[in-house]
């Protein structure tokens, strides 16, 4: 499905949680701190239950940056 066919079905009502969709995350933190590591952590885990939980998508490796 590409951007156009999204946008479309997305305009008629369908939930974006009803698309056959391969879906990634974008996780980050802005400090070296313990706390924002674990807050990475907890971001990495987090979506990735989030989107293997909707069985229409399918989770597609996420993007971590800390520093």
């Amino acid at each position: 499905m590409d951007l156009l066919d999204m946008r479309s079905k997305i305009n008629s009502g369908i939930s974006i949680f009803d698309l056959t969709l391969r879906v990634a995350y974008y996780a980050r933190v802005s400090t070296d701190k313990t706390e924002q590591l674990n807050s990475l952590e907890n971001q990495t885990t987090y979506f990735e239950d989030y989107i293997k939980k909707n069985e229409n998508w399918t989770y597609v490796s996420g993007y971590r940056r800390g520093y």
